[in-house]
């Protein structure tokens, strides 16, 4: 089959490596003039690690393994301590332009036309039986279009592609994460294993290793930022390195010194990240179009999933257009790609939406609990929130996704 993929995000380039491999006909379409390899780093769960693995992209030659999560207060007060080597599998933190760049090697990259815009969808005439089996096409900014057998919507929390099926905007939380380029901090945190999470009622700083002497630093300000300071039309303050500091320049611990601290380094540039959410649409596509990652279920960072459930869905779309009985009726097949997918993205969402991460908690309750405990909890949390389960690794495999549909 001819498949579109719109956007060269991790989704959408997980999905375009996994169809061509299976012999589909590709194209990936991505506005911006070149991959975008550009932004933070990402943290990769087992299921998400596993996925990749089949794609024959290593995550763990990309960046760094975490053997363990603590949470501590503003003052470094050890919480609560997760052990990630429980986790099921590798649990790893990737600078993302790596990521981007590994999916994007090889085949992949010459499938990818870059400064091509999508301005609609045409989903095609329905087939005599009213089946929407009608050949969909993307529209392009300028003129001119990209017919297919099957249109994916990969094109991020502000999909043209939804926009077309669904019409609906994203719905911000009150929140916003900012987010620095992966830098040395100069603490023991560069060259270590361990996440950071620090949590008062300024908000949540996360550091966390990823590789290469290098540390994703970020920072959550529940407040909307226009709140704040001085903001332009999109509620961003003038000044976020300001209002930052101001919010967090109380805070005694070691790490978060020197996460502020890094303000000063002028490579350290903060990129605003606004909070939203969808409603997690059931179905989510329509006829021969689907949508795939944030596209379809944009979550807050809280809970560090949005890439997870991009490359979780990837591989389950892969699956669902591998059958013999997708050639013949790939409606059915994105049908039940998202009927499978559902139960997952619609848990994390919910969750998502939530803020777990980054309540403020009595400390005494959080010291009691204990980290064996807290470490099965987490567990849990990531084999509901995964297609894969513990050890899957081979591309054949039976899931979840194949017995729904």
């Amino acid at each position: 089959m001819k498949v579109v993929v719109v956007g060269a995000g991790v989704g959408g380039l997980a999905a375009a490596r996994g169809l061509h491999r299976d012999g589909h006909a590709v194209v990936v379409l991505e506005e911006a003039p070149a991959l975008r390899a550009s932004g933070g780093a990402v943290t990769l769960w087992p299921g998400a690690t596993a996925v990749l693995d089949d794609l024959e992209v290593g995550a763990e030659r990309l960046g760094r393994r975490l053997a363990r999560m603590e949470r501590r207060s503003p003052d470094g007060r050890p919480l609560l301590s997760l052990d990630l080597r429980a986790a099921g599998g590798a649990v790893v933190t990737v600078p993302r332009g790596h990521l981007v760049d590994a999916l994007a090697a090889g085949a992949t990259r010459s499938l990818v036309r870059t400064g091509t815009r999508c301005a609609g969808l045409s989903e095609g005439a329905e087939d005599e039986d009213g089946g929407g089996g009608g050949r969909p096409a993307v529209l392009l900014d300028g003129g001119g279009r990209a017919e297919a057998d099957v249109v994916v919507g990969a094109d991020g929390a502000r999909s043209a592609v939804r926009a077309a099926l669904h019409g609906d905007a994203l719905r911000p939380t009150g929140a916003t994460t900012w987010q620095l380029p992966p830098l040395p901090t100069g603490t023991a945190v560069d060259d270590g294993d361990t996440c950071l999470l620090l949590v008062g009622r300024a908000g949540m700083l996360g550091l966390n290793p990823c590789g290469d002497g290098l540390v994703q630093v970020w920072w959550d300000v529940r407040r909307p930022p226009a709140l704040d300071a001085g903001a332009g039309s999109l509620g961003v303050p003038e000044e976020p390195a300001d209002l930052v500091r101001r919010l967090f320049g109380g805070w005694r611990a070691p790490e978060a010194r020197a996460a502020l601290a890094l303000l000063d380094d002028p490579r350290a540039r903060l990129t605003a990240y606004e909070r939203g959410t969808y409603r997690v649409h059931r179905p989510w596509g329509r006829g021969r179009a689907t949508l795939l990652g944030d596209a379809a279920h944009a979550v807050p960072p809280a809970l560090a999933q949005g890439t997870n459930q991009a490359l979780e869905d990837a591989a389950a779309l892969t699956r669902a257009l591998r059958r013999p009985s997708a050639a013949a009726d790939p409606a059915a097949a994105l049908r039940a790609y998202e009927r499978a997918s559902h139960p997952r993205t619609a848990l994390v969402s919910e969750a998502s939406r939530r803020e777990p991460t980054g309540r403020v908690l009595p400390e005494a309750l959080l010291r009691a609990v204990p980290d064996r405990a807290a470490t099965a909890l987490l567990r849990g949390w990531l084999r509901a929130t995964s297609d894969r389960t513990t050890g899957e690794r081979t591309a054949g495999h039976r899931t979840s996704g194949d017995r729904a549909a």
